[in-house]
């Protein structure tokens, strides 16, 4: 009997506990079960969007495969590679699209000489959240159309302080032609002196152009001698030596 009130008073419970707390239960399962069909389905809108995006992309990049060396992009494709650009922005800003068509969209107004476009194609990109590794790159090419549109000292100052990791050449490169743009010979030494210094490309080119640059800002102080290895500046030492013979 006390078995029998034990189970009759527990199934009393339970109803009492049920009529207390249905509503809840029902509630948490329609969230746990509607927050599993939303996710499934922003899933789903994400890849569509990603898909649509990329196609939008790759269009841009067929129309720009077209382009001739050393020749402008004619002036319809041009819309319709800006018209990708600013649909991807608008409706596909969180893809990496979106900035990818923003940075060839300032490529080709640089192209076509204008600047300004440029320069407000750039800052959208870095306005919205671009990777780190792209913000990079974006903010080397906005300071370097910003110096062009005559803002040097803008651009100086975007280029300052930021950790550029791989590509600290390219932006100790850029600090000293701004300078060069200021007139500021000491300052640009230095800058493409730690060009120089972090320069890890296998390109001799690239080499070349460095050493081009910081030949024409040298100090006037500075010996050539001192640039020289020692068997450079002996040899050097011995030639002066025959010459006043």
């Amino acid at each position: 009997m006390a078995e029998e009130r034990t189970e009759e008073e527990l199934i009393e419970a339970l109803k009492i506990w049920w009529q207390e707390n249905s509503f809840k239960v029902i509630a948490a399962i329609v969230l746990v079960v509607g927050g599993y069909f939303a996710w499934q389905s922003w899933q789903q809108n994400l890849t569509v969007e990603s898909e649509e995006a990329s196609s939008l992309w790759q269009s841009s990049i067929d129309i720009v495969a077209t382009q001739r060396a050393g020749e402008l992009l004619d002036s319809a494709k041009q819309q319709m590679v800006n018209g990708n650009a600013d649909t991807l922005k608008a409706d596909f800003s969180g893809t990496a699209y979106a900035h990818l068509a923003a940075a060839l969209k300032a490529k080709l107004a640089v192209e076509s000489g204008d600047l300004k476009l440029a320069a407000t194609e750039l800052q959208w990109s870095l306005d919205n959240g671009p990777s780190m590794a792209a913000e990079i790159l974006v903010r080397l090419r906005l300071a370097r159309v910003e110096a062009a549109r005559g803002n040097v000292e803008l651009a100086l100052q975007m280029l300052q302080g930021v950790n550029a990791g791989a590509h600290k050449s390219a932006y100790e490169e850029a600090k000293g032609d701004f300078y060069m743009l200021l007139s500021n010979a000491d300052a640009a030494y230095t800058a493409y002196d730690a060009a120089i210094v972090a320069n890890k490309s296998s390109d001799q080119i690239v080499r070349n152009v460095l050493e081009l640059k910081i030949g024409q800002v040298r100090p006037a102080q500075v010996p050539p001698q001192v640039l020289l290895n020692s068997d450079e500046a002996s040899a050097a030492t011995d030639m002066a030596g025959e010459g006043s013979q």
